[in-house]
């Protein structure tokens, strides 16, 4: 497996997903600066600054994750390019799984360099023009570190449920659209059950039925080309 996505990630190349990687977080540092410094409301505490950078997060990496499963896996069918690849002698669920796992891989590294970066600029944010009411301590990150985590985990479940979706009928239009109702699902259920970030009931929930998604898919979607 890590050989079919080593090959996969000499293919696909690195250059343009860092730039994009590293153009998101920039614009998330400034819409989260732009948000905390808005005078017409109070100061925001690190739990809704924190809550701040969830949401941006989740348009943009799920966005994100949907535009590579349409660049490198749902436009090969549409191309008849993954025929190439079906030739090879290696199981073809497997050869998906690779592709899967590495567009996985990428975006969750870039989403907690991302974290990383905009935990910081918020503290430092903070520090220099006061955006932020309170003090940072230690104990902060005893809120950061679970939240991250499970923003991580939901969003990149959503992204593999973009696969699912746009596998169905191998499109790249439903591909994109899904990413943005998953977002919209994301927040529908945040703002209905009145929180700051997904409960691990919601994470949980979204992975099962990502899994199960996954596995029909692999069962009977791969192998169908029109």
């Amino acid at each position: 497996m890590i050989h079919l996505m080593k090959l996969e990630l000499k293919k696909v190349g690195l250059k343009k997903y860092v730039l994009f990687s590293i153009t998101g977080i920039f614009i998330s540092m400034f819409f989260l600066f732009v948000g905390l410094n808005d005078s017409s409301t109070i100061k925001s505490s690190y739990e809704t600054a924190f809550s701040t950078v969830g949401l941006i997060f989740c348009f943009y990496y799920i966005v994100l994750f949907s535009v590579l499963v349409s660049a490198y896996i749902v436009n090969e069918y549409n191309h008849k390019t993954i025929l190439v690849m079906f030739s090879y002698p290696v199981d073809r669920r497997k050869l998906m799984i690779a592709k899967l796992l590495l567009i996985t891989l990428l975006v969750m590294f870039s989403m907690i360099i991302g974290y990383l970066c905009c935990g910081t600029f918020i503290v430092i944010a903070d520090r220099y023009w006061e955006l932020i009411e309170g003090e940072f301590e230690i104990s902060v990150l005893r809120y950061w570190i679970p939240t991250a985590l499970k923003a991580i985990i939901t969003f990149c479940a959503f992204g593999i449920g973009t696969f699912v979706v746009g596998m169905m009928k191998k499109s790249v239009s439903m591909t994109i659209i899904s990413s943005i109702i998953f977002c919209y699902i994301r927040q529908f259920y945040i703002a209905g059950m009145d929180l700051y970030e997904e409960n691990w009931l919601f994470v949980i929930g979204v992975v099962v039925i990502t899994v199960i998604g996954v596995w029909y898919t692999l069962a009977y979607k791969i192998g169908q080309i029109d």
